[in-house]
């Protein structure tokens, strides 16, 4: 199995963990995306429900689609309510046409891109919207910089994630929305082991990597002491209108 495979695989396991610490995403982002109420949207990569929460706390009927049997199975205990299905981007298990919206959030990156797009353009109703959504680490702060040097050298995240094109779409249009996550010190810890670049890693240098993220998080001058944190990122998502 590749790298790319272990880690796309890797959250089923932390399914609980997954569910209490990952982050939302703001009502503000979700409107912004889709500003008309009442649209049928697919929440594909749904996970335990993250995104799929917000989307019918806007008032959109979402089905939700997720690999995952783990995770599936947390979505469906906290949002009774949703459609769930087994599924993947590449094979949909949508009608052509159904969906006024197909959204990923967190989840694009684990598909095979061309399969996706056509499968996306195949369910999406003429003038259907494919919503690419992250939530990213903000740095700028010092001490997210220095927590991000050690879970992601060399990188800076926000930077990283470029608009792609799309085959069956036109330009993508980026939306940004700020917001914090509040938590615990010890939660914070927690939330960083679930990243898939962390989970994955072989149990000694995963346990290296958590020591000093805990390190900075309670040393920190920024932080040190702190019972909450707050934890900045930038929602970003791309928009697509279907070409």
């Amino acid at each position: 199995m590749s790298e790319h495979s272990a880690r796309a695989r890797s959250f089923g396991r932390q399914a609980s963990l997954y569910e209490r610490l990952r982050p939302g995403y703001p009502a503000r982002a979700v409107d912004a995306l889709l500003a008309e109420p009442g649209q049928r949207v697919a929440d594909v990569g749904a996970g335990t429900g993250k995104l799929t929460a917000a989307l019918a706390e806007a008032g959109h009927t979402v089905t939700a689609v997720e690999p995952d049997p783990d995770m599936r199975a947390t979505l469906a205990r906290q949002l009774p309510d949703v459609d769930v299905r087994e599924g993947t981007g590449e094979a949909l298990p949508l009608a052509d046409g159904s969906m006024t919206a197909v959204c990923y959030g967190q989840s694009w990156h684990w598909v095979a891109p061309e399969a996706a797009a056509r499968e996306a353009r195949r369910v999406l109703t003429d003038d259907g919207v494919l919503a690419l959504v992250w939530n990213i680490p903000d740095n700028g702060r010092a001490w997210v910089k220095e927590l991000l040097a050690i879970t992601h050298p060399g990188q800076d995240p926000l930077r990283a994630l470029e608009p792609l094109a799309i085959n069956g779409f036109g330009p993508g249009e980026a939306l940004r929305t700020p917001w914090r996550q509040v938590l615990a010190p010890s939660e914070l810890v927690e939330l960083v082991s679930t990243w898939s670049r962390i989970n994955t890693s072989p149990p000694a240098q995963r346990d290296a990597l958590l020591d000093a993220v805990r390190d900075v998080v309670t040393t920190h001058p920024d932080v040190a002491g702190a019972t909450e944190v707050e934890f900045p990122y930038v929602c970003v998502a791309y928009r697509y209108r279907a070409a």
